[in-house]
């Protein structure tokens, strides 16, 4: 399936401009509750916090993104001037370990942007953005995410690793590369 040519945009955003991103939140934990799933709380949200009382309040949960710049970078993903999705770029003390530069935290499109190549493209300015060496981790068996990882990252670095291993977040698919040079 083709699709036209889409505006894609990252945006840095701030604490004013954060609600879209925690609007997508929710969604983005339902996708993952598919490979590791999580109860519903006492109200009906995926939450191990009977505090959270409804989506918005997940949302508004990673408010730490927004406390820590030059830090911690929350972009939105904007298709044709919507939001679209959003990446989650860690540096410093919120690295899982020590010998990293960044970390993509979390990475999310909503369907209705998946397969037209604005995921690819919002990925690849993210990385392009921090130059190191970097770690972007998966559950294993997500086959479509593993197969956009493994699509984008083949142009952000010469080299990309990609192993199965026990990570600070749990079982993961891992991949490091190194985009220094380039």
């Amino acid at each position: 399936m083709t699709h036209p040519k889409l505006e894609t945009t990252l945006e840095l955003t701030d604490g004013a401009s954060a609600q879209a991103i925690h609007n997508l939140w929710p969604l983005y934990l339902h996708d993952l509750d598919a490979y590791a799933p999580k109860p519903l709380n006492a109200h009906g949200v995926i939450s191990e916090d009977d505090g959270m009382r409804s989506w918005a309040d997940v949302g508004s949960s990673n408010g730490a993104w927004w406390e820590k710049p030059g830090v911690l970078y929350p972009y939105l993903i904007r298709v044709d001037g919507r939001p679209a999705g959003f990446a989650l770029v860690a540096s410093g003390l919120y690295l899982p370990r020590p010998d990293l530069d960044w970390c993509m935290y979390e990475f999310f499109m909503a369907h209705g942007a998946r397969g037209t190549g604005a995921g690819v493209a919002a990925a690849r300015e993210a990385i392009a953005r921090h130059r190191g060496r970097w770690e972007v981790v998966t559950y294993p068996g997500q086959e479509r995410p593993i197969r956009f990882w493994r699509k984008t990252l083949a142009a952000c670095a010469p080299a990309v690793s990609e192993t199965e291993e026990d990570h600070p977040f749990g079982r993961k698919v891992v991949f490091r590369f190194d985009n220094r040079m380039g």
